[in-house]
């Protein structure tokens, strides 16, 4: 039987929420900005419900609050997301005995519509890679940066949080901490491992002192963030020639594509990306279909009249 009441109050309602928060960040291991994000769409959702005369925990508040939403015009992406946090929170309270049931269940729940990834092209990853740069040290750190995201298909906060015992020179791999704090063994390739280690002898003569563990580093010898890398590759794609502005997130969409191309298993490359579920990978399957029939159109003698009947 649950603790408490089908309508907590508003200030029960934020208690609630807040072991919710702390269930994410402890237990779950969930980012800062997934705890964030969650925060600021539950918060909105309890603000909605304390100025209407709704009980909080009934199917009748939530139908409700999705019906705002729609009405608000929001992206199909932003409601699904927002209703996932919902479900997600009620499921934690009847767990922990707040609710009797579920107020989310049977609800439906806005589809996004999934875009196939965005990638570059072998020559433009080649035009990355391969664009003249110096033998400095920020030169080097940078070009190790765009080696190891292309040879690796890590999350841009991957990256960013290696450390040096992470990697395994002889062996050429790095071990990665992914969502939720799950640990992966991904391989790197000899040419990301040659350049990596050219930078990590360089950082030896670094005019600051190195601050913690991390690989990368910024200017004042701490941990390059997210924020650091993005700027570092705005400036990449300016110097390659390379007419878009992408981000990180690209070169790990570019890394599967082409493995997948080259006639990877599709399970070897979830498990590279640190996919739980292989509907996450099977979306880059479209991009290559997309590919296949593109080329099919344009090459083979029978494809217009394909296309046609």
């Amino acid at each position: 039987m649950a603790r408490g009441c089908e309508s907590p109050s508003p200030a029960e309602g934020a208690r609630q929420l807040g072991e919710f928060l702390r269930h994410l960040s402890d237990i779950r291991g969930s980012s800062s900005h997934t705890v964030n994000a969650y925060r600021r769409d539950l918060e909105e959702y309890l603000g909605y419900v304390s100025t209407r005369d709704l009980e909080e925990g009934s199917r009748e508040a939530v139908r409700s609050f999705l019906g705002e939403l729609f009405r608000r015009g929001l992206a199909r992406s932003t409601m699904s997301r927002k209703m996932s946090a919902l479900r997600s929170f009620c499921r934690y309270r009847v767990r922990e005995g707040f609710l009797a049931s579920n107020p989310c269940d049977g609800m439906p729940s806005p589809r996004a519509s999934r875009k196939n990834p965005m990638f570059l092209s072998l020559e433009e990853i080649s035009a990355l890679l391969d664009c003249p740069s110096g033998d400095g040290v920020l030169e080097l750190r940078d070009t190790a940066l765009w080696e190891v995201l292309y040879s690796s298909g890590l999350r841009v906060s991957e990256l960013a949080g290696l450390n040096l015992a992470d990697w395994d020179s002889s062996g050429q791999t790095i071990r990665v901490r992914g969502k939720g704090r799950k640990e992966r063994i991904v391989p790197l390739g000899g040419k990301a491992s040659g350049t990596l280690e050219r930078y990590l002898r360089a950082t030896e003569r670094w005019p600051h002192a190195r601050i913690g563990e991390p690989v990368f580093l910024s200017t004042r010898g701490t941990r390059l963030g997210v924020r650091g890398i993005q700027r570092r590759l705005d400036l990449r794609l300016r110097r390659s020639g390379i007419g878009k502005r992408i981000s990180p997130h690209v070169l790990r969409h570019t890394f599967a594509t082409h493995l997948l191309d080259s006639g990877a298993d599709l399970r070897a490359i979830q498990e590279m990306l640190g996919h739980e579920s292989l509907e996450t990978t099977q979306r880059y399957t479209h991009v290559t279909l997309d590919r296949l029939l593109e080329v099919y159109d344009r090459t083979h003698p029978r494809a217009a009249k394909r296309r046609t009947d």
